[in-house]
């Protein structure tokens, strides 16, 4: 049986880098090959801004985006511009901006109004007084992304959303450990375990996924309770997880909702179309705003710079038109799936 050794979970990772920030404790180590891109992009913008940098650059990823939004925003002080991709400059922050701004925040649309790069000016910032009773959070209605949510909570404002989301649990349960006083949150990926998922289906046989536990943290572990009627068990043990396929598919419409979960969006909409499992997919308006438009990718079969598109063609083997994306989220995916292959 293959052993497959997955990065940690990049959600996690994220969320510890700006608690520690905010702490003054030494960042997160990033030096070891597989830590992912966008881990390491969140890294080396926090040692920037630590460092007096008036200017960063957070490429395409999302999570440093929006995380630094908020963290930059109260830095008493000190003045910070934060650039990016242009495909990043597409994805909207309006919401998570307007919620700072209502907290104090000042911050500037250096182009497009609702878009990044963004022009933060750090001060103090303070819960807005609200009408209702006095001490009820901000409400993001119907949000964008969890994230403004999560960027909110990680600095100490009371913010939520009229969404439940497993990432804003996650947020949440990292920020009363860290009070607690535990500092040691790194996880294997169950995000990244998706594409282990959908080759299994696809091509059958066993993996054993090396490190990664059940998990309280990552909603994304619903995947393997997904993927059992696409013919994949799964069996836990205190050292990994193995997963088989054990029965063909079940034929019949699948109807799933990716609201809590989009991450897993690519893998189960390709393996159910390679499968020709009719699959109703709900929860999807967040897909337009990813790395990608991806109801439009999937749909095309073209990554457009996707890491999670990308790894969704390759573990199906299918043309994928961008192989380096998949160091946003996992570097050693498509060597490891060069080696299962012979």
């Amino acid at each position: 049986m293959t052993h497959i050794q997955l990065p940690i979970s990049k959600s996690i990772a994220n969320r510890l880098l700006i608690l520690q920030a905010l702490s003054g404790e030494p960042l997160l180590d990033v030096s070891d090959p597989s830590i992912p891109d966008d881990t390491r992009v969140m890294h080396n913008a926090l040692q920037a801004i630590q460092n007096g940098a008036p200017e960063v650059n957070v490429e395409n990823c999302g999570t440093a985006m929006r995380f630094l939004t908020a963290y930059c925003a109260q830095l008493e002080g000190q003045s910070v511009v934060i650039n990016c991709s242009e495909r990043m400059k597409k994805r909207p922050i309006g919401q998570l901006v307007n919620a700072l701004i209502r907290c104090g925040a000042d911050i500037w649309f250096e182009n497009e109004v609702d878009f990044p790069p963004l022009r933060i000016h750090g001060k103090k910032l303070a819960n807005p007084v609200l009408s209702q009773i006095s001490g009820d959070p901000l409400i993001i209605p119907s949000a964008d992304s969890s994230q403004y949510i999560s960027a909110m909570i990680l600095v100490g404002l009371n913010a939520d959303t009229d969404q439940s989301s497993p990432y804003i649990h996650m947020t949440r349960a990292m920020c009363e450990a860290w009070k607690a006083g535990e500092r040691h949150f790194e996880e294997k990926d169950w995000s990244s375990a998706a594409f282990w998922y959908e080759y299994v289906a696809l091509h059958g046989g066993k993996l054993y996924l090396d490190g990664l536990t059940d998990s309280d943290l990552q909603g994304d572990c619903v995947i393997a309770k997904w993927f059992k009627r696409l013919g994949v068990e799964t069996t836990i043990d205190a050292q990994g997880v193995t997963i088989e396929k054990k029965r063909r598919a079940m034929h019949l419409p699948y109807i799933l909702s990716f609201a809590n979960n989009p991450d897993l969006y690519p893998a189960v909409a390709i393996t159910c179309k390679q499968l020709h499992v009719p699959l109703i997919a709900r929860g999807t308006v967040s897909q337009r705003i990813k790395e990608s438009d991806r109801l439009e990718s999937v749909k095309t079969m073209q990554t457009q710079g996707d890491h999670r598109i990308a790894m969704s063609l390759l573990a199906a083997d299918l043309p994928c038109d961008d192989v380096e994306c998949v160091r946003k989220s996992y570097p050693g995916f498509y060597e490891q799936l060069c080696q299962l292959r012979g």
